[in-house]
């Protein structure tokens, strides 16, 4: 708020400052020269016409950066770029161009042509690339003084930006094709000495007759069946050796304990065995008949021993043809054994030929897809180069703008406006903020003192008739004699009325406890103090009470001079016991009004206001009046006021609106507290009621009137609470 009655107060040079800020926008606008705006529109196409189907690849294509946003920036920067911009500067010879560099007309004779790159870096500032969102769409925009040229620019970069995609696709074709090349016929070598290397091996290792796989299958079915041939042979030994084993472990002294199948499956023994079995039958008949000795037992006897011996020839004769076979079982054994791991050797070193003839193999087929992958590559290539296809391509051509874009007046305008505007409410701030002097009631509210009234300024001449009610004839001002006694003179002023509404004021802030002894002082010199306190008290006289006006300025008396009496007697002459209060006090032409002069100036003001005589001649004088009015001497420059405050009901202070500063108000209001004097308020002196600065809403009833109408003037014996009516309005 307080911010806004600060600009309000200074509207008009607010107003003023951005005023000053339009024209300046304005005839800046006026100097600049008019720039028109050129538009080529390009489209980035990431799927272009491919002549030789989809299954050929562009060597330069990089089509997994076609749908991210790197590819697109990446793209417009190049557009931007100052390689796209020499080609422009060369191809439309913008160095050698004076108009390009906006070279006057008077120094063209001496101008020497511009260099490419500083042609460049110029028309780079020309340039402008702008994608729009979510789009392939890209705008190419140049600014020139010539609407021609900045149409001939933009047009100029997009061929030169895809004459350049074209060049760099080219070269990294040929460059490609020249590396496939270098390729090509180092592999067509290494194919050859594979080959070649190949076909040695088979040489040196290959049956004609039977191939390697062959010999492969060969040698392991003979290993299947020397191993199968072996393992037959170890089961026949190890039965071989089981039967002699069992031959070797027949008892061949008992024929009848032979239970060996060997034995059993031989005929022969089996013949002698079952004779043996008879001959001991009939052995043990004769042992029962003839007993151990007869010749039969004796004769048969010798029977068994030839029969025994027999048998044993025959299991003799068994056991060694089976030690004969198994001695050729072993050996059998034996050379299976070694026919075997011959195999198996054979088998091993037909695979390591396998495994060289592989890798030999392997090589010379790697060598040679990748050879033909190659070959079919260097084809395609060489027939890419010869395509002119391009991922970009022109949508919309540049063409002769109609209208400039710069300078824009309305923008300018609006800008200077703003920022004059601104200007203006910082200028109104910061003056608000170094002027110091009060001028209205709000600027002395801030301070923290209570506004009483205002008094207006007191002009040469001022109308004592009023025109308030019927409106009649206005009557002519009349001119003041007595600055000072204006309140008397001229009741019907707005003077007049003014300090009427301060006494209704003073009047009702205390209506319980009046206040009789008022102090009227101020924070500088020169604030009318003097005049102001006459004023008051004359205005307190009207009102049908006695008022004793005291001058207790010791120093520079003025109020004697007011009423054109003697300064013989006065205060000082009743402090040193020369008078007496009712020899000293004047009366004066306003009813119900006296006054008691300073008297003669002492040499120590304060001290006389210190000693107790001064307050009992005040306590004295207290009795005899309604009021009494003491004029002081300003608090900054004496100390009378601060002394006079703690002895009085209540102080006021005066508030010269054209010379009271807000550090002076505030370092008085400072030695009021410091003094515990009451403060009752301040009043406003010297306002200019007409000017709208002050916003006083009623100054309408002051301006040289008064209440009332002209055949009824007001009482100057009006009673406090009509006046206080009719002051509410303007505090």
């Amino acid at each position: 708020m307080e911010q806004a009655r600060v600009l309000w107060k200074r509207k008009w040079l607010v107003l003023l400052i951005a005023l000053l800020g339009s024209a300046a926008a304005y005839a800046w606008t006026r100097t600049q020269p008019r720039v028109y705006q050129a538009d080529c529109t390009l489209e980035y196409d990431p799927d272009p016409p491919k002549p030789l189907g989809r299954a050929v690849e562009d060597t330069a294509q990089i089509s997994r950066w076609w749908e991210t946003r790197e590819f697109f920036a990446t793209q417009n920067k190049i557009i931007a770029s100052r390689a796209v911009s020499e080609r422009v500067v060369r191809k439309l010879s913008l160095h050698e161009n004076p108009d390009f560099w906006n070279v006057p007309a008077q120094e063209r004779a001496e101008w020497r042509r511009a260099s490419i790159t500083d042609t460049a870096l110029r028309l780079q500032l020309l340039l402008q690339v702008t994608q729009e969102r979510d789009t392939r769409l890209v705008h190419i925009i140049t600014r020139d003084t010539s609407p021609e040229r900045a149409m001939l620019l933009a047009n100029s970069m997009a061929d030169a930006y895809i004459e350049k995609t074209l060049e760099d696709r080219l070269g990294a074709t040929t460059g490609a094709l020249e590396w496939l090349g270098k390729q090509l016929d180092g592999l067509k070598r290494q194919l050859e000495q594979s080959e070649l290397a190949l076909h040695e091996f088979s040489e040196q290792h290959t049956n004609l007759a039977v191939s390697l796989e062959d010999q492969q299958n060969i040698v392991a079915s003979n290993i299947q069946q020397l191993s199968r041939a072996l393992t037959d042979a170890k089961t026949r030994r190890i039965a071989m050796q089981a039967r002699l084993q069992e031959l070797r472990a027949t008892n061949v002294e008992d024929p009848l304990q032979m239970q060996s199948s060997v034995m059993l499956s031989n005929t022969m023994i089996l013949s002698l065995r079952e004779r043996y079995s008879a001959l001991q039958i009939e052995r043990d008949a004769l042992v029962v008949h003839y007993g151990d000795a007869h010749p039969k037992l004796q004769a048969l006897d010798s029977q068994v021993k030839t029969l025994k011996k027999s048998l044993r020839t025959e299991v003799d004769s068994l056991i060694g043809a089976a030690e004969s076979d198994i001695s050729e079982a072993v050996s059998i054994e034996k050379g299976l054994k070694t026919a075997l791991d011959q195999a198996n050797r054979l088998g091993l070193e037909l695979n390591l030929q396998e495994i060289s003839h592989r890798r030999l193999q392997r090589e010379r087929d790697n060598t040679a897809k990748l050879y033909g992958t190659l070959l079919e590559r260097t084809a395609q290539t060489d027939l890419t180069r010869a395509l002119q296809v391009s991922y970009v391509r022109v949508i919309d051509r540049a063409l002769v703008p109609m209208v400039a874009v710069s300078p824009r007046v309305k923008t300018a305008l609006l800008i200077g406006s703003i920022l004059g505007l601104l200007f203006g409410i910082v200028a109104a701030l910061t003056l608000e903020q170094l002027d110091r002097i009060i001028r209205t009631v709000e600027d002395a509210e801030q301070t923290g003192i209570t506004v009483l009234g205002v008094i207006p300024h007191i002009p040469e001449a001022v109308s004592s008739q009023s025109n308030y009610g019927r409106r009649k004839r206005r009557q002519p001002a009349a001119p003041v004699d007595n600055r000072d006694l204006i309140v008397h003179t001229h009741p019907k002023s707005a003077i007049a009325e003014c300090c009427r509404t301060i006494r209704t004021n003073i009047t009702f802030m205390s209506a319980d406890r009046p206040r009789k002894t008022l102090v009227v002082t101020s924070a500088s010199p020169r604030e009318g103090k003097t005049t102001v306190s006459i004023s008051l008290a004359i205005s307190l006289a009207q009102s049908g009470k006695r008022i004793l006006l005291i001058d207790t300025d010791l120093r520079k008396p003025r109020i004697h001079r007011a009423f054109n009496k003697s300064l013989t007697r006065g205060v000082t002459s009743i402090l040193v016991g020369e008078h007496s209060a009712k020899e000293a006090i004047y009366q004066t032409d306003v009813p119900g009004l006296a006054i008691l002069a300073c008297g003669p100036v002492p040499p120590n003001p304060s001290e006389l206001l210190h000693t107790g005589q001064f307050h009992q001649l005040l306590a004295e004088l207290g009795k005899d009046y309604d009021h009494l009015i003491l004029d002081s001497p300003p608090m900054a420059v004496v100390t009378d006021a601060a002394i006079l405050a703690p002895q009085v009901d209540g102080t006021i202070l005066i508030v010269h609106t054209q010379r009271t500063t807000r550090d002076a108000l505030r370092s008085a209001l400072r030695q009021l507290r410091d003094v515990n004097g009451h403060l009752v308020g301040g009043i406003l002196n010297n306002v200019d009621l007409s000017s709208q600065r002050y916003g006083y809403s009623s100054s309408y009833y002051y301006r040289d009137e008064s209440y009332g109408s002209d055949s009824e003037p007001p009482s100057d014996t009006g009673s406090d609470d009509d006046q206080s009516k009719r002051a509410s309005a303007q505090v």
